[in-house]
Parts: structure tokens; C-alpha cells; sequence
């Protein structure tokens, strides 16, 4: 009985992990608009109900082409060498992000 303690404290861990993640999923509330910040001032608000493209001047002459899609916003280019920001993908969630910090410029998920 013994050897079997540690499995089961293995599974009862996958277990609470797996419902965690699938009530986050379910729980997070589908955002509104996408807000712009570039070394912590706000530069646009792009609402999310509206297929878009816009280009960001962030900072250390760095620009971004942010694109709004189908309910979603992403970075499609970016100046910054490692470029993280552009693949960090599609976002739509509340409070779901997308830094450069290179260019110190903050995409987040926010509803109205």
C-alpha cells in the first residue's frame, strides 16, 4: 500500500491541475477593446468588434504593426531583435497581454 501513496499523490495533483486550467478557461470573460500603452501612457484604444491595422511608435525608435481580427489582436511585426511580442500570437481574453519590452510598449485585453 505503501508504493502506491506516491501515485495517487501524483494523480490527485494532475487531477486538481486539470480542472484548474479548464475553469480558467470557461471563467475568463471575452474582451471588449484592446488598450495601447507605450512606456505606461496610453496611445490607442483599438476596439475588438472592428477589423483594423495600426502602427505603434514605441520607444528606442521601435514600431509595431498591431492588427485587430476577428475579436482578437496581435502584433504582426516588430523592431525589437528577439521578437516575442510577435510570437506571443493572438490574444482576446480580459487582461491577456503582449509586451515588447525593447519598444516598452504594453498590449492588454480590457472590456467597457
Amino acid at each position: 500500500m505503501k508504493k502506491y501513496i506516491g501515485a495517487i499523490g501524483i494523480g490527485i495533483i494532475v487531477v486538481v491541475c486539470a480542472v484548474w486550467i479548464f475553469l480558467q478557461d470557461i471563467l475568463s470573460v471575452q474582451g471588449s477593446v484592446a488598450e495601447v500603452r507605450v512606456a505606461n501612457e496610453v496611445v490607442q484604444t483599438l476596439p475588438l468588434d472592428r477589423d483594423t491595422t495600426v502602427t505603434i511608435q514605441g520607444k528606442n525608435d521601435m514600431t509595431l504593426v498591431v492588427i485587430v481580427s476577428e475579436g482578437s489582436v496581435y502584433v504582426e511585426r516588430s523592431g525589437c531583435p528577439d521578437k516575442i511580442c510577435v510570437n506571443k500570437g493572438k490574444i482576446s481574453r480580459e487582461y491577456d497581454t503582449i509586451v515588447c519590452l525593447p519598444a516598452q510598449t504594453i498590449i492588454e485585453i480590457k472590456t467597457t
